[in-house]
């Protein structure tokens, strides 16, 4: 029989032939640049498996392979059988799947546990509900979910009694009568998390809080601080406006996480909180529309008569909740400067008038006025006039305002011939006004604005969207004084939420344009804010006690009003802003003016620093004590001392260093040359030496004077190292795609001690090495460089002895030790935790499985509903991978949901590709246990089903390589041969263990009974068994043994020569029969046990490191996505 896929490809290719073949750079040595992260370095070792020193990946050819092209470990293997021209066995069947069966008493304790279970979770939230949500006066009406735990509360409290204390036959009567609504609580506790509110719920919060915002705004000081958050983000919405006024006043410019990273080469600063606005994300959808001529804008016809229809994919508005950041909440590239800002006098005036005079809408004059009159607008001679002889700023502000009044109360005198009386309505809360029929466009007045409404195909009268001009299914027209912002296809979609409200009046156009023109009072409050929004982003400096009645101005508005006015106010200044900004460059640029130019400010001299700097030489740098040491040293004197020192005779390192004296608290010795080696980047860690010019000057002076040492630091691109910390350990460092990778290594042994990855790629080298050392509790006092060539030596050391354990592992698997685990066992979703480790953790419900962060991260993608374990014996749904990330103890996953998961009947049919090591656990077990075989599944000698009459009358033998080794376990039951079995055939067909995926068992199969340290194989023939001789081996191990072993009592599989240490139970066996023994025997018993003892997962979480600043690689890797 041909061998399978994975045997075929790890007998005949090494992960070094399969690299070469998909084009990796393999050197001599058997390093290459690692495929898996940014290596700019070789630190992959690749032979027969592959290993990197830098992301920690390992593995065998087929793990190289599935990882370099994202395959599952089948499709890899197949891959490079194809590549490689490999044959194997590939006819095997699509694989199975089976369900099994549940007896009533099973189905019954599951339907209870679900049932106290979802009860429960419902009377905690109950309880919060009652607490949380409790009105807070007595006029306050209540919440509607306080209302319902009052009202629930005692009934669920009697329900969790019953299931508590009643008897079965009223728990069953109960979970009969209410199977229903259950299914419809569970099912709403699973949507609803109270601490995780839905975008529509935070966005209902978050409104609330801007319109209370709205209403308080309205006093002088804070009104003004508004404009000038309002002029830094004249884009920005109202909305989006308040709540950065609201959260962070000073903002000045704010983006998002990864748009700060990827756009501005900035991160965000650890610790900092972002302000939260309002984002679009729309999502697009599919619809059915008819198809349109277009040149008439009729709908085209087919052959029969019918309209054709297309699918069209529109976008349908959504918002969000989502977090920004400010600049000043940011590190990183210093920003552009686009312009510099016009303050003081307003530099470059004249440009800067020309660019309002082309803003303007109309022309812009000068003349005499009264003192008290600094400028007006003239809505019938269409002009603006600015009173002679102001300063300049003061005439940048009236100019300003002027326009804005020209801009917005342009009102002519009306005169429309033929007005008609039209609907009044409110289209997305703006007043207009509504006609059946179309609308006359070109004789509209200016500042009037007409859009169509489409109805839908069902019904054409029915409006659903708004549109610029609709010719199909026109549903009317409106009439508005402000314009509306299409989304990208051209319409804005009706909800019933907003959309078209009629409020059952009826104006003219004429009646509808007088009502809607503002009061004068509102006309300067609009006028005002703009300009002085407008300067303050330009930087003129303005009067502010022009706000003086803006407080009394907003008294007995209605909030529609106010938010009207800031909206006109927000508007307006952006669309100015921009216009000015953009004539202002071209100004510039006509008359050659350097927009970049900054005003040179009048600044105090810059105070020069105090004190002086001198060199010392040590022939030892490290204990200056040792051999000489001379200070107090001009430059030319310690570089002339140290060439004297000779070789011959050095106590130690020789070196130079500086002395600083200027009464700081950095005052002192810090050595600069080491050796041959100016170490320039520890200097530039360090921030005061780094500002410091005596410092600055003394080490570039020193580099230059001594060219032919090696100076660390120097370069940019230098930022590989290795270190020496305490001469015990190496430490070496690299930069990768997320900050910056680092590797421990045994000094002595060379062995891998641990790794990880610091997320702070802003950090210079030397910062991240001491960064990394306070975070692991390593001495950086002792840090010393060390020889980069020597990272390869290393690099091959550990490889070396990560080969030699893989080896020894791969052997110590193959013999049958820890024979209680070796037969099939319930597969667990994480091997790495058991259900003893939840218990001791604290958390003991028996219908939970516990699993590691990340294989709750792995199971939660694939669709798995995780849980969050807590040490109180509670746990919590998880609702976004970000909590399984925020959560450090154990998490579990419903075994229900489990064992139905495509993940369970894979761990399950994963035993197939074990045949021979899980038959050879069988066969070296020392307790009682069977084994089931089924033909296997191409079943070349088409054998299934069939007795033993018939194989015989065809004369076909019975062969162990026809059959697969589907399942074992140990017998549970006394009993004869026979007996175990019948018991075995009923089990196998009626009560099925979970872990179970084949057929039942029928004719054809073959159990292999394990009882007395004897095996015996039954073949299941058309009534009861049949013994058969042969099928399998004897143990491998046994002839071994039989010349081998020095007891005849131990012949088990094992060869258990040499001296038997006594167990601490043995021992105190001994001792309380009166025997005497050794306490030193006891002792190491003790030990040894301990010793082999595996370490609790809850040791293991109580022991993790803190993770704010690194993430543990190669073998502990965590990514996190920022």
């Amino acid at each position: 029989m041909a061998e399978n896929v994975f045997e075929a490809v790890k007998q005949s290719v090494s992960t070094r032939e399969a690299a070469a073949f998909y084009g990796i750079e393999v050197k001599r040595n058997g390093m290459a640049c690692c495929p898996f992260h940014d290596d700019k370095n070789p630190s992959m070792k690749v032979d027969q498996r592959f290993h990197c020193f830098g992301c920690g990946e390992d593995g065998d050819v087929i793990d190289f392979t599935a990882k370099l092209f994202n395959l599952s470990p089948k499709e890899a293997a197949e891959k490079l059988a194809q590549d490689f021209g490999l044959i194997y066995d590939s006819q095997a069947p699509p694989r199975r799947r089976y369900v099994r069966q549940k007896t009533e008493a099973q189905k019954f304790r599951e339907n209870r546990q679900r049932c106290y279970r979802v009860l429960s979770d419902y009377y905690y939230l109950l309880k919060k509900w009652e607490a949380d949500r409790s009105p807070r006066t007595p006029e306050e009406e209540p919440h509607p979910r306080f209302v319902e735990a009052i009202q629930k509360k005692p009934y669920v409290e009697y329900l969790l009694d019953l299931f508590l204390y009643e008897s079965e036959e009223e728990q069953k009567a109960w979970i009969a009568e209410h199977t229903a609504e259950i299914t419809h609580l569970e099912r709403r506790l699973k949507i609803m998390a109270e601490n995780k509110p839905t975008n529509r719920e935070r966005l209902r919060e978050i409104t609330d809080g801007i319109e209370q915002g709205i209403k308080e705004l309205f006093e002088s000081e804070k009104y003004m601080r508004y404009l000038s958050v309002m002029s830094r983000f004249h884009r920005y919405s109202v909305n989006n406006t308040m709540l950065i006024y609201m959260q962070k006043p000073d903002a000045t410019l704010v983006a998002g996480y990864n748009k700060w990273k990827d756009q501005f080469e900035r991160h965000v600063k650890k610790g900092e909180h972002g302000i939260t606005i309002i984002a679009p994300t729309p999502y697009k959808k599919k619809i059915e529309e008819q198809k349109l001529d277009p040149d008439t804008k009729a709908p085209i016809l087919d052959k029969d008569g019918k309209i054709v229809t297309e699918e069209k994919e529109i976008e349908i508005p959504m918002f969000r909740p989502v977090k920004v950041f400010d600049v000043s909440q940011t590190d990183g590239k210093p920003l552009p400067e686009l312009a510099s800002s016009l303050s003081g006098n307003v530099p470059n005036y004249e440009a800067f008038m020309e660019a309002l005079r082309r803003s303007a809408p109309v022309p812009i004059t000068f003349e005499a006025m009264a003192a008290d009159t600094d400028g007006y607008f003239s809505a019938d001679h269409q002009k603006i006039a600015i009173r002679q002889g102001m300063s300049e700023v003061q005439t940048v502000s009236a100019t300003v305002h002027e326009i804005a009044h020209s801009k917005l109360h342009n009102q002519k005198k009306i005169q429309i011939a033929n007005d008609e009386q039209y609907q009044e309505i409110e289209l997305f809360d703006k007043p207009g006004l509504f006609s059946n029929g179309r609308i006359v466009r070109d004789n509209l007045p200016e500042g009037v604005y007409c859009y169509d409404l489409r109805g839908s195909d069902y019904d054409p009268g029915e409006p659903v969207c708004v549109e610029e001009q609709v010719v199909v299914n026109h549903a009317g027209s409106v009439l508005l004084t402000e314009p509306l912002e299409l989304a990208e296809d051209g319409r804005l979609m009706l909800t019933e939420e907003e959309g078209l409200n009629f409020v059952g009046g009826f104006s003219t156009l004429t009646q509808f344009l007088q009502e809607q023109r503002k009061d004068r009072h509102t006309e300067e409050v609009e006028a005002e804010s703009i300009s002085y929004a407008v300067c303050k982003y330009f930087g003129i400096e303005t009067g502010e006690n022009s706000f003086g009645y803006i407080a009394s101005w907003s008294q007995g508005k209605e909030l529609k009003e106010l938010r009207a006015s800031l909206e006109t106010i927000n508007k307006t200044s952006g669309t100015l802003i921009s216009d000015i900004e953009r004539h202002y460059k071209e100004i510039c640029k006509e008359r050659g003016i350097d927009p970049h130019a900054k005003a040179e400010p009048e600044t105090a001299p810059i105070e020069q620093p105090t004190g002086n700097l001198t060199y010392y030489v040590a022939e030892c740098m490290e204990f200056s004590n040792l051999g000489e040491y001379h200070d107090n040293l001009s430059l030319e004197e310690a570089v002339r001392i140290y060439q004297e020192i000779p070789a011959e005779r050095m106590n130690g390192i020789k070196g130079i260093g500086f002395e600083l004296k200027d009464g700081s608290d950095y005052e002192g010795p810090f050595p600069i040359l080491t050796g041959q080696t100016i170490d320039l980047d520890t200097i530039q860690a360090i921030d005061y030496y780094r500002d410091n010019p005596l410092v600055q000057k003394a080490v570039k002076e020193l580099a230059a004077a001594m060219s032919e040492m090696e100076v660390l630091g120097a370069d940019a691109n230098q930022q590989e190292a290795l270190f020496l910390i305490n001469d015990t350990t190496y430490f070496h460092i690299q930069p990768c795609d997320s900050g910056w990778d680092y590797t421990l290594y045994d000094a002595a042994s060379m062995k891998e001690l641990d790794g990880g990855q610091l997320d702070m790629p802003e950090l210079s080298c030397m910062k991240a090495v001491l960064q990394i050392c306070d975070d692991n509790d390593l001495d950086s006092t002792s840090l010393r460089r060390a020889p980069l060539s020597m990272v390869e030596t290393l690099q091959e050391a550990a490889y070396e002895q990560m080969q030699a354990e893989a080896s020894q592992m791969t052997a110590s698997a193959q013999l049958p030790e820890a024979q209680e685990q070796a037969l099939d066992e319930y597969p667990m979703p994480d091997e790495q935790v058991s259900t003893q480790d939840m218990q001791e953790y604290g958390y003991s419900y028996d219908g939970m499985l516990p699993v590691t962060r990340e294989r709750a991260l792995e199971l939660d993608a694939a669709g798995l509903t995780v849980y969050v374990l807590h040490e109180d014996n509670t746990e919590s749904m998880v609702f976004d991978p970000q909590e399984i990330m925020d959560h450090g103890g154990l998490f579990g996953v419903d075994h229900e949901e489990w064992e139905k998961s495509p993940q369970f009947h894979e761990k399950v049919m994963e035993r197939q590709e074990h045949q021979q090591e899980r038959e050879q656990a069988f066969l070296s077990q020392n307790r009682d246990c069977f084994a089931i075989y089924q033909v296997s599944r191409d079943d070349p000698q088409n054998v299934r089903f069939m007795n033993l009459d018939w194989l015989k009358s065809h004369n076909i033998s019975i062969d162990r390589s026809n059959y697969d080794l589907i399942y074992t376990a140990p017998l549970r039951e006394s009993g004869t041969v026979p007996e175990q079995l019948e018991k075995l055939y009923q089990q196998f067909n009626l009560e099925k263990p979970v872990d179970f995926h084949s057929p039942s068992m029928s004719v054809s199969d073959i159990v292999a009974i394990r009882q007395d340290g004897k095996v015996s194989c039954h073949y299941c023939d058309s009534v009861g068994f049949t013994q058969i001789p042969g099928f399998l081996p004897e143990n491998p191990l046994k002839n071994a043994e039989m010349m081998l072993e020095d007891d005849y009592g131990m012949i088990d599989g094992i060869i258990n020569n040499g001296a038997k240490e006594p167990t601490v139970a043995e021992l105190e066996q001994q001792a309380r029969s009166g025997q005497p023994i050794s306490l030193m025997e006891l002792a190491a018993a003790t030990h040894r046990e301990e010793r082999e003892k595996k370490k609790s997962v809850m040791e293991q979480l109580k022991g993790q490191p803190k993770t704010e600043h690194k993430k543990t690689a190669p073998k502990k890797s965590a990514e996190r996505e920022i």
